[in-house]
């Protein structure tokens, strides 16, 4: 799927492409996803899907090995939950979690 330049200003968050490899292990490969200011958008899928694997890629937690983060129309790289938090990126868990590789106020 294509997205134009016009769908893709007119979105708040837009992924192309975005793909997290773990050795030969494709956890995501080539999502693209826009998200508009006010939508709610749910990930649903079996568990190894990859959904968690996405939304630590869109927090800083991974880095993707490949595709593109578009942030108000800019490309970014998100390169922690610090980075994310600063763009208006947030992440909330279903269940409390800490992520281990961050310090105490990183957390």
């Amino acid at each position: 799927m294509t997205f134009s330049e016009s769908e893709q200003a007119a979105s708040l968050l837009s992924v192309r492409g975005l793909t997290k490899l773990f050795g030969d292990f494709a956890a995501c490969t080539g999502i693209d996803l826009d998200i508009a200011p006010g939508e709610i958008h749910a990930l649903l899928g079996e568990n190894g899907a990859g959904k968690s694997t996405l939304v630590k890629m869109l927090f800083g937690v991974l880095q993707p090995s490949g595709g593109q983060i578009v942030w108000q129309g800019n490309p970014v790289t998100i390169g922690s939950p610090g980075e994310a938090r600063q763009l208006g990126i947030g992440m909330v868990f279903q269940h409390f979690s800490l992520f281990e590789a961050l310090t105490v106020a990183e957390n």
